[in-house]
This record gives structure tokens, C-alpha cells and sequence, in this order.
């Protein structure tokens, strides 16, 4: 396998082409389950396209990201500057938000280096939309259409294809809430309104029920925008507790109602249990420690007995 496209710029995009284009001996370090080490070991991958069906302006990774493509050690970012020539609104919205601002400064210091020779290459395309895919029994290319935003923000379609010859397509275009009946939803944000993790319907908070993560704010920010996110949560429930009806608090303990309904928890306990697990498996590799990557296993070792999984 010589050349990969994927689909989508956001951070898990990037945190893909990353970990294709790294030499073995950046892997080494990793905590990744060994036998995806074992494989990424004999990769042979020079091209990694990452393909984006709008601009720069409205692409989601963040710049501490993207901007760790160019600090591998055998690999050579490539960006066409005229990628980089921002429409009107799309000027306005960088001008106004540091974050796409930071990511445009790194682009664009990318797209005026000197040509150098490196084993693997990391394609930035913008205004770049997959049509087709081509092969027979496996995957032999990708058909491109050229776009452009236009005033609503929305790409279309130009007319001028191309085609990327790659051997893997990976798709990375996001997440999108979904609404559960009996909430309010906001289905163009695709989250559930809220107040500071507070549920809202018609504009009143609902008492006990609270939301965190993706569905509270969207699909986007790193594991430490998720933990401010839930702290955030956990504090107006705390806020709320003494306050909220008596039937929203269980006389028994939390953990024996869940097993009551046939879910597995993991306590502190389960977890160092976990955490061990993981760095004895390292050791026997000479790593720090290695994941362990099934579902199963890691509840059979947090619960401290086997599992039944549906």
C-alpha cells in the first residue's frame, strides 16, 4: 500500500495521517495495542491525502494538531497556496477567530517551504470533494471534484475532477447528535439545549437531567476540552442536588442499580486494575505499556470477574 486518502479535516483526521506517517521508531513510544504496532511497522505508505470538500476557514482540527504534521521526523506537509486564498466570508471568519487564524499562519508557512525529500508526503487538499471511489474488488482510486464556498458557506461543485491514485480510503467527516424522544433538540447544532450542562426545554431547565460532551456542545475539542466540559456539568448537578425532587434520589447505592439492569462498572478500583494490566503488558515488550484494546477485556478486568456483553 502506497498512497491513503482521507476524508475529512478534523483533529481525528490529522491523529490518522499521524500515525501513518510516522517511522517505527516514533511508535515505538506508544501505548498502541502491539499488534497494530506490528503492522504500522511494515508500512509502506508514502502518500497521505487529506481531503476537504470546503476551505481552510472551516476546517475543525485545532492548531496544536495540525501543526505536530510538520514535526515528524521523515515527512514533508504539502499545501498549494492557492488553497489558501480566502474568499470574503471566509477572510471574516478567520479574522475573527484566533484559533482558524493560528491554523491559516501554520498553512501557510507549509505552502512556502522549499521543496525537500522525505520518505512520506502529507497532502492538505482544500476545496476538495470525493465523487467516487474506484476499483473492482478493492479500492484502486478516488475521483475528486474542485469546489468553492460559495455565500451561504456551503460548497459546490465546480465541474473539474481529478482522480488520486490510493490503495485505502478512510473516512473522517465527524459525528452528528441525534435527538431521543422526550428532549428538546437542536437539529441544526445536533446538540440538546442546555445551561451549563443544565437541560433546557421551552426555555426552563429540567429538573435531574443533564447532558456533557458531543451532544452538549458539538462535535469538536480535544480530551482536555472534554473534561473541562464535564467538570462543568458535574458541578451544576452538585450545585443542584439538595434541591432536586425526591425522585431523582436513589435509596440504593448507584453501582448495585446499574448491575440490577445489567450494566458493568467500573470503580477507581476496576480502573487501577486496568492501569496495571496495561503496564505489565508493556513490559513484556520493553514499552511503558501497551492498551488493551478490547471491550471485553477491559471489563473484565475492571469488574474483577468475567463480563456478559451483549
Amino acid at each position: 500500500m502506497r498512497s491513503v486518502v482521507i476524508v475529512g479535516v478534523g483533529n481525528v483526521a490529522v491523529d490518522v495521517a499521524r500515525v501513518l506517517a510516522k517511522t517505527s521508531a516514533e511508535l515505538v513510544h506508544t501505548d498502541m495495542p502491539q499488534h497494530a504496532l506490528d503492522e504500522l511497522s511494515t508500512c509502506s505508505v508514502t502518500d497521505i491525502y487529506i481531503l476537504g470538500r470546503r476551505g481552510p476557514a472551516q476546517a475543525a482540527f485545532t492548531p496544536k494538531e495540525l501543526r505536530e504534521l510538520g514535526e515528524l521526523a521523515d515527512v514533508a506537509v504539502v499545501v498549494d497556496p492557492a488553497d489558501l486564498v480566502l474568499d470574503p466570508i471566509s477572510a471574516a471568519a478567520v479574522a475573527k477567530n484566533k484559533v482558524l487564524a493560528r491554523n491559516i499562519d501554520v498553512l501557510e508557512e507549509w505552502s512556502q517551504r522549499a521543496p525537500v525529500e522525505r520518505s512520506r508526503r502529507i497532502h492538505l487538499r482544500f476545496y476538495s470533494r470525493p465523487v467516487e471511489v474506484l476499483g473492482d474488488s478493492r479500492v484502486a482510486g478516488v475521483v475528486v471534484e474542485r469546489t468553492r464556498v460559495n455565500d451561504e458557506g456551503v460548497a459546490v461543485g465546480t465541474g473539474q475532477l481529478s482522480t488520486i491514485a490510493a490503495e485505502l480510503v478512510i473516512r473522517s467527516v465527524g459525528y452528528r447528535g441525534l435527538a431521543l424522544e422526550g428532549l428538546q433538540f437542536d437539529a441544526d447544532r445536533g446538540v440538546i439545549p442546555h445551561v451549563d450542562g443544565r437541560i433546557m426545554c421551552d426555555g426552563e431547565v429540567v429538573a435531574g437531567e443533564y447532558v456533557a460532551g458531543w451532544i452538549k456542545r458539538g462535535p469538536t475539542g480535544i480530551i482536555g476540552t472534554n473534561k473541562k466540559d464535564a467538570a462543568q456539568t458535574v458541578a451544576s448537578l452538585l450545585d443542584d442536588l439538595a434541591g432536586l425532587p425526591a425522585a431523582t434520589h436513589h435509596k440504593d447505592d448507584l453501582a448495585e442499580v446499574l448491575a440490577a439492569r445489567g450494566v458493568p462498572v467500573v470503580t477507581l478500583q476496576g480502573w487501577a486494575a486496568i492501569d496495571a494490566a496495561e503496564i505489565d503488558l508493556g513490559r513484556t515488550r520493553g514499552r511503558d505499556r501497551t492498551t488493551i484494546h478490547t471491550r471485553q477485556a477491559l471489563l473484565e478486568l475492571g469488574c474483577g470477574q468475567p463480563v456478559k456483553t451483549e
